[in-house]
């Protein structure tokens, strides 16, 4: 395993600059206060009704598209210094080769996407713990919210749906939704790390692109077989016969082939790349 270890060395030492980076707190604070206004309304619904809710909240938490804007904006900020090249970084890619710099980058991106959605996820718990009762079956709150307008009355700003709790368990929703959202955020970086070694900055402008067009695929659901980040809700995706959504094989299909188109191109641009120039640019 001894090319893995510099790979390795490079993604932990792209998270252990965390502490003095200001793109990353500002992140993880804007995406506490989104988490905290979405589902504040929850404890005045619990309070009136006396039942608590079950802690699945993230399966929810941002089907709505302006939801999934605000809380995938974050991400995009973490990921707005890639190739997250620095005059430390240089040193390392001459020791490493660029390659496995790239790599290590390249894992990076993986467990950084992978640790926001946890976040987020552990987020909708912590900041409603007092009205959460762990169960692992839905609760009655979920279902009230998902046949009424109660999350209307109560000011929130999420809301489950009833196809979703007929189709899958809790767990299975949450596990889905973290998957599609964590490979979503992969796919974003990778086009951020991409775009900015051709062009500094437009990585951050073309992942922003990719966000806004989720929302309008929301509006126009013939556009999301087209809109991958749309797919990181189950809302998204295939519920019911002639939803015109993209089925589960489909989103499974092109996430990969996106994937792997971009971590190809990422790894063979990168040889030809200049980035001790582009650092002194």
């Amino acid at each position: 395993m001894r090319w893995y270890r510099p790979i390795r060395s490079v993604a932990s030492q792209n998270r252990r600059k965390w502490k003095n980076d200001y793109r990353v707190w500002i992140a993880l604070l804007l995406a506490a206060v989104i988490v905290h206004s979405l589902t504040k309304g929850l404890g005045d619904f619990v309070n009136q009704t006396g039942v608590k809710a079950s802690p699945w909240i993230f399966p929810f938490l941002y089907m709505r598209y302006y939801n999934k804007l605000l809380l995938f904006f974050p991400l995009i900020l973490i990921f707005s210094n890639a190739p997250f090249l620095d005059r430390n970084q240089l040193y390392v890619l001459a020791r490493s080769g660029k390659r496995k710099w790239c790599m290590g980058q390249i894992l990076y991106i993986f467990e950084t996407s992978a640790m926001y959605f946890m976040y987020i996820f552990v987020l909708s718990i912590l900041l409603n713990l007092k009205y959460i009762s762990f169960t692992f079956e839905w609760g009655r709150v979920m279902k009230t919210l998902a046949k009424t307008n109660a999350s209307s009355v109560f000011e929130m700003g999420f809301c489950s749906e009833e196809k979703v709790m007929d189709l899958f368990s809790p767990i299975s929703a949450t596990w889905f939704t973290f998957l599609f959202s964590w490979v979503s955020g992969v796919i974003l970086g990778l086009l951020m790390f991409f775009l900015n070694m051709r062009i500094r900055g437009t990585g951050s402008f073309a992942a922003s692109c990719l966000l806004v067009f989720s929302a309008v695929a929301a509006k126009q659901t013939n556009f999301l077989p087209f809109s991958p980040v749309s797919w990181s809700t189950l809302n998204a995706i295939h519920l019911s016969k002639r939803d015109g959504k993209p089925g589960y094989g489909y989103v499974c299909m092109v996430y990969a082939a996106i994937t792997l188109a971009l971590l190809l191109i990422i790894l063979l641009t990168a040889k030809k790349n200049n980035f001790d120039r582009e650092q002194k640019a």
